[in-house]
């Protein structure tokens, strides 16, 4: 075990100095251009963004320098530290047994000269300057990929490259073919509103803010209003799909998720190159998670649920091990890891469904309600009461169309070792969570449910979001299930004869 304080790779000097001349360099590009251009100072104004270049690289290179002078670390049969501090030191130090996670990242300079940046945290929080989270960057890939196996206490390989990972079977890899469902999401239309308002804030900037509404003004003259706004949708959803498409071949080329030695590892990114890796022994379960969009193409994602995992992990991608792919993949991988076939589920009572139905017809009054009040007040054009008129119908075609669908997915199981769970419509997710590692129960009951005989049972564990919950199940089946699942932790809760309140909630919990 190595004991000697060892230092980062002194290239990180070289790799800053770049980095930040590429990025002064083509803002100065940006700003000297135009002026040029257009005025006579465009000599003084390159000789000002020459200089600010060349300043600000010199000191972050020096300012690197010292950041490299000033950082070790090292790691103990317990222990991993660091130093740090230029002007104020800085001791860090996480204990083996508390690490949860060790992953490793490298962009395009980095990998270009064989480095990487390296992350060790316990999982506590998200932040790397709470003390729970400990960074070397840059380090080499061979010392990485040595150091990420010696703290998951696994056999360093002869070479001590981590050349065995290379060979771990695959139990998921990257297809080409999977890119058609990354625009499958509701991201697209997302970035698609923020292309049009990019194109306002781009002529704001030039001095023509009226100029987009000029152009849509010509082009309903030409085609027509309704024709002229269909196609600027068709467009900005393009232009949405087309970025969100590289976005996610970025992230997810080269994808492989390897199994050995006790440790899931998914590698994978095309510019910037990502391994993540979780130690087994603290996997609680999996999500499938299917939003509507890759739903209806028959795909859908897996994500993990582990102890030290952060809530947060789910909106970073770092708690990914498939990407929306087509539905059999991530299955496949999900009964591998549980060993067990994931059940066909008990279906949830009619009021389930009732209650979906009745919060829609309420969103459908609403809209109703929102229409009659704007076109009162406001008197808009024909056009534009046509167009609230469409969005409200849409709107309460859809509301019902997710309240249908919402009832339908609400289904429940118990298998030997895991309890699952399916809800969601926009966001339909399946948890398989492992029996062993729920730790407590939540029982809830509003005054709406109690009128219809439904209560939601949520299991508490330490892993990932910390609960996960059997929504609008029956009384008598919700409490029959956690019952089932950890025979005796509830028990004690249920011996009484006196019903559940109106609006009560009860729980038991186990050490």
């Amino acid at each position: 075990m190595e004991t000697d304080w060892l230092i980062l790779d002194r290239r990180t000097v070289l790799v800053t100095a770049i980095t930040l001349f590429a990025v002064f360099a083509g803002s100065s590009v940006l700003i000297v251009v135009p002026i040029w251009a257009q005025s006579e100072a465009g000599p003084a104004a390159l000789a000002w963004c020459v200089g600010g270049t060349l300043a600000v690289t010199i000191g972050s290179a020096i300012a690197d320098h010292l950041r490299w002078r000033t950082t070790r670390y090292r790691l103990t049969e317990s222990r991993l530290e660091m130093h740090s501090g230029i002007l104020f030191k800085r001791r860090r130090s996480l204990a083996r047994e508390r690490i949860r996670n060790v992953d490793l990242t490298a962009n395009v300079l980095l990998r270009a000269f064989g480095l990487v940046r390296l992350s060790i945290g316990t999982g506590e929080k998200v932040s790397e300057g709470d003390g729970q989270t400990i960074v070397l960057d840059p380090i080499t890939r061979a010392g990485g990929e040595r150091l990420r196996t010696d703290l998951l206490h696994r056999a360093r390989t002869d070479t001590g490259t981590g050349a065995d990972a290379d060979s771990a079977p695959a139990l998921a890899s990257w297809s080409p073919q999977w890119v058609r469902y990354v625009p499958l999401s509701i991201f697209t239309l997302l970035i698609a509103a923020g292309a049009a308002g990019a194109v306002f804030q781009v002529a704001e900037w030039f001095g023509v803010p009226g100029l987009p509404v000029e152009w849509a003004q010509t082009l309903a003259d030409r085609f027509g209003a309704w024709p002229a706004l269909l196609g600027a949708v068709v467009v900005f959803v393009v232009l949405g799909a087309i970025g969100l498409t590289a976005l996610g071949l970025e992230a997810w080329w080269g994808y492989r998720l390897e199994r050995a030695h006790g440790t899931l590892r998914v590698r994978r990114g095309l510019l910037t190159s990502r391994s993540i890796s979780f130690d087994e022994a603290r996997v609680r379960g999996v999500d499938l998670v299917e939003p509507l969009g890759i739903r209806l193409a028959r795909a859908a994602r897996l994500d993990v649920l582990a102890t030290g995992l952060s809530a947060d992990a789910e909106k970073q991608e770092s708690a990914t091990l498939v990407p929306a792919s087509p539905r059999a993949v991530p299955v496949a991988v999900a009964e591998r890891l549980l060993g067990e076939a994931l059940p066909g589920l008990s279906p949830h009572p009619r009021a389930a469904r009732n209650r979906r139905l009745f919060r829609a017809g309420l969103v459908v009054v609403g809209l109703v309600a929102a229409v009659g009040v704007l076109v009162g007040l406001t008197r808009p054009t024909a056009f534009w009461t046509s167009v609230m008129i469409v969005a409200a119908i849409i709107g309460s075609v859809v509301a019902v169309a997710v309240a249908v669908d919402g009832a339908r997915s609400l289904g429940n199981a118990l298998t030997p070792d895991h309890l699952v769970a399916r809800r969601g419509s926009i966001r339909r997710s399946t948890v398989a969570l492992s029996r062993p590692g729920i730790i407590g129960w939540r029982i809830r009951q509003s005054v709406f449910q109690r009128r219809v005989g439904v209560l939601t049972v949520t299991a508490t564990t330490a892993a990932s979001r910390g609960r996960y919950s059997v929504v609008d199940v029956g009384e008598g089946a919700g409490l029959d299930l956690a019952d089932e699942a950890v025979p005796g932790l509830l028990r004690p809760f249920l011996v009484s004869a006196e019903p559940m309140g109106a609006d009560t909630e009860s729980a038991g919990t186990r050490g």
